[in-house]
């Protein structure tokens, strides 16, 4: 009995099962670029430090922070050098040991690039003198680090001041080779579009604080009451932010922001975490 038959067949389900295989390798790139949840992929979520109890604030309760930062699931955190008490080369330790990245230290340009630099972090979050612009970012350059500015409530009258999205254009403007980080709550509460200052930032947006405001404190910086509050239970567009963060092809890290904490630290972290979860983030 001729098994020419059968071979036959199964040469053709062969041939076709390559064939399919070829398309398919074609089609990849076309079906990663359209797929958000793919490009949201390259994002990496923060938790501030700030979130957690001031009490907390110092030497002895850093790996406690480190621990919740982990359990609520988050890949990384963001502190102020004075806030965390122990040297860059021990946070470096603490972290890999949890599988955890400094995202970014706030510091001056002086003693933060090279505690960053002992921490692992990539990011300062700092400001300079415009004059002194190139040398810090060159400085910074030297050991990967960047270095962003942020805008802030209350910083109206000081020198360099940067609250809205035309102070922080401007800001980059004057010093070529610094980079932005969007406060979404800030730049909301002083009356500039989150979404607009993103898009409009594009390639020098490289860090981002993604902070949520009560309706009423939209525009409104001198009002009374809390500025902001829990990740998705306010007034910012979170959906816009996240397509404009997809537009300009941004790659780095979202650090989340409460500023104003609730009684549960760690139920919050939990709640926003669960946000960006539903975002595909």
């Amino acid at each position: 009995m001729s098994t020419a038959p059968a071979l036959n067949r199964r040469a053709f389900l062969h041939a076709g099962f390559r064939a399919t295989v070829a398309a398919a390798a074609l089609a990849l790139p076309r079906v990663l670029a359209q797929n958000v949840n793919v490009q949201r992929q390259r994002w990496r979520i923060g938790h501030h430090f700030w979130n957690w109890d001031h009490a907390w604030n110092r030497a002895a309760f850093l790996d406690r922070r480190l621990e919740l930062t982990r359990e609520t699931g988050y890949d990384g955190w963001e502190a102020k050098i004075a806030e965390i008490g122990h040297p860059g080369e021990i946070v470096r330790e603490k972290c890999a040991a949890l599988g955890l990245t400094c995202a970014a230290i706030g510091a001056g340009p002086r003693e933060g690039i090279a505690y960053a630099k002992a921490a692992g972090a990539r990011i300062l979050r700092t400001g300079v003198a415009k004059e002194e612009s190139k040398r810090w970012t060159e400085a910074a350059g030297e050991h990967g680090i960047i270095l962003t500015v942020h805008p802030h409530v209350g910083a109206r009258g000081s020198p360099g001041a940067v609250e809205t999205r035309e102070d922080l254009l401007r800001y980059l403007d004057e010093r070529p080779g610094m980079f932005a980080c969007p406060d979404t709550g800030h730049l909301a509460l002083c009356g500039s579009d989150p979404v607009q200052t993103i898009r409009d930032l594009g390639e020098r947006c490289r860090y981002v604080h993604l902070k949520d405001l009560p309706a009423h404190r939209v525009g409104n910086k001198d009002g009374a009451g809390e500025k902001f509050c829990e990740l998705g239970t306010g007034a910012l567009d979170l959906p816009g932010v996240i397509r404009a963060l997809e537009a300009i092809r941004y790659e780095g890290w979202i650090m989340v922001e409460r500023d104003s904490r609730e009684p549960d630290y760690v139920r919050s972290a939990e709640n926003m975490r669960a946000v960006l979860r539903r975002f595909g983030c």
